[in-house]
């Protein structure tokens, strides 16, 4: 089933309402507000879609809407498959769960398709922090009443938007699992990477019941995150997709990072196995036992997971210790929001090792129904609603491309026209305050992604390359001119 989408610019009205859709085993329905009452609710996330951005535009625009749904069958990868295809096997299988048991699909393929070009891959992680401020407002629009037991998985870059979504609800979901959250060397040169380990300490994981369960399944572009500051309680799983080379190398690489979606389903029809969804808390499962990290070794018996020895690299204290941080307060930085001033603006002056902005909203008046929209250099960031205040744990803009030097923050207050604020009534008319603006900064933070500093990169990639292969080049000639000498009086030996 295709719905189509009324969110269109970041000028008007949000409805991230209409990103997800229920799964009921063979179709994707509209969900509705206050519609789910099942204890249990799984919700997916997809990634990255490279390839598909102009074919996505094009069929919205035939359909005369913003944007189609990652679910719609139109929509083909230059494999030659549909994006559902991808994912609806772990849908189905947790739909096979039971009766209890609600499964939805995020949708926000509008914003991470991009044209075929791995240094596309930014565009798409820096649309994730947006959307999963939607996915919070979303879920809780949708949710009626506060006994479900939230699970959020996000696939690769789906993963970031499952933490900040994580960050942003007033009631943290009780696991997050992240499978083959990009946070290699070479997802940072591309500007693939989450830079999740400045976020996840926000939701305080954990292993009790008064804390994000918190799982990660790497088979390619993962990495460990127990070993980050604050996360020594995530359970960390590397997959071995096997060897199973493909046409193209990008068929090669797309199938090993996708093998953990495959991995993650077969643990779900098989939990009786302990392992992945086996140790699950929704599954009534005891995680204060688990170990920091797993290996899989396996190809055939890929649920045979095996704990990684913790003593051949031990941890240092102050390396799970919670990361030293510098605050600092932005004086003149508030921005105050009214129906006859909606938007307002304010210039950042980073350095070097500023990670986060952390700030303060204050909404009174109104109905309830207001938004507040941040974007910061014209990139959407934050939105939030009136009547559902975000904790301070959500409360932040993540800098992942903040090069040091200025940068506008941008603040709207939006209103529903089609539902106004009646006036001489309520609480009188709406008003937003952006406060307590302050940067927050680690002195050995990894720097975020900039073409400068990827051009840097390549240049001295290449210079060291050329240079390596220059000496190697005169080596052998030496070496040849050397046995050419030596050859006659080889040859006159008896």
């Amino acid at each position: 089933m295709v719905m189509g989408y009324s969110f269109g610019p970041k000028s008007r009205w949000d409805v991230p309402l209409r990103r997800l859709s229920r799964f009921d085993g063979s179709t994707f329905r509209p969900v509705d507000e206050g519609s789910i009452t099942e204890p249990y609710v799984h919700v997916f996330i997809h990634g990255w879609q490279p390839g598909i951005e102009i074919q996505q535009r094009m069929l919205a625009t035939a359909d005369l809407v913003a944007a189609l749904p990652a679910w719609d069958p139109r929509l083909i990868d230059p494999f030659g498959r549909t994006l559902s295809s991808y994912h609806v096997h772990l849908l189905k299988a947790l739909t096979d769960l039971g009766d209890d048991h609600c499964v939805l699909h995020y949708s926000w393929v509008d914003e991470s398709a991009t044209d075929l070009d791995v240094m596309l891959a930014y565009r798409s992680r820096r649309a994730t922090q947006v959307n999963g401020r939607r996915l919070a407002m979303a879920l809780q629009q949708a949710i009626r009443g506060r006994e479900a037991h939230l699970h959020l998985i996000g696939h690769s870059h789906g993963s970031a938007v499952a933490a900040h979504a994580a960050t942003a609800l007033d009631e943290p979901p009780r696991q997050i699992t992240l499978l083959d959250a990009p946070e290699s060397m070479l997802s940072r040169l591309s500007g693939a990477a989450n830079l999740m380990d400045v976020v996840l300490p926000r939701i305080r994981p954990g292993r009790t019941a008064e804390r994000p369960f918190v799982d990660s399944y790497a088979s390619y572009f993962g990495r460990p995150y127990h070993r980050k500051p604050g996360l020594s309680d995530v359970v960390d799983v590397s997959l071995y997709a096997g060897m199973h080379f493909r046409t193209t190398l990008l068929e090669t690489v797309s199938g090993a990072h996708q093998y953990a979606v495959d991995w993650y389903t077969l643990s779900v029809r098989e939990p009786e196995r302990g392992v992945g969804y086996g140790w699950s808390p929704l599954y009534q499962a005891q995680t204060e036992g688990l170990a920091a990290s797993y290996h899989s070794r396996r190809p055939k018996r890929p649920l045979s997971l095996n704990r990684r020895p913790t003593f051949l690299l031990p941890a240092k204290p102050q390396w799970m210790a919670a990361r030293a941080n510098r605050r600092s307060r932005i004086t003149e930085s508030e921005m105050h929001l009214s129906e006859r001033s909606p938007a307002a603006a304010r210039v950042l002056h980073l350095v070097p090792g500023d990670g986060l902005i952390e700030f303060d909203i204050e909404v009174s008046g109104g109905d309830g129904t207001e938004q507040i929209h941040l974007d910061l250099d014209a990139v959407p960031v934050f939105v939030a609603q009136a009547r559902h205040p975000v904790p301070r744990s959500g409360r932040y803009v993540v800098l992942a491309d903040g090069s040091a030097g200025q940068h506008l923050l941008t603040a709207r207050l939006v209103t529903d026209r089609q539902a106004a604020w009646p006036r001489g009534e309520g609480d009188g008319p709406p008003r937003a305050s952006i406060t307590n603006v302050t940067v927050v900064s680690w002195p050995d933070a990894v720097p975020g992604f900039t073409f400068e500093r990827v051009a840097m990169t390549t240049f001295v990639s290449g210079v060291v390359a050329g240079g390596a292969g220059t000496l190697a080049a005169q080596g052998g000639v030496r070496l040849a001119r050397w046995g050419l000498r030596r050859l006659p009086a080889l040859l006159a030996r008896p």
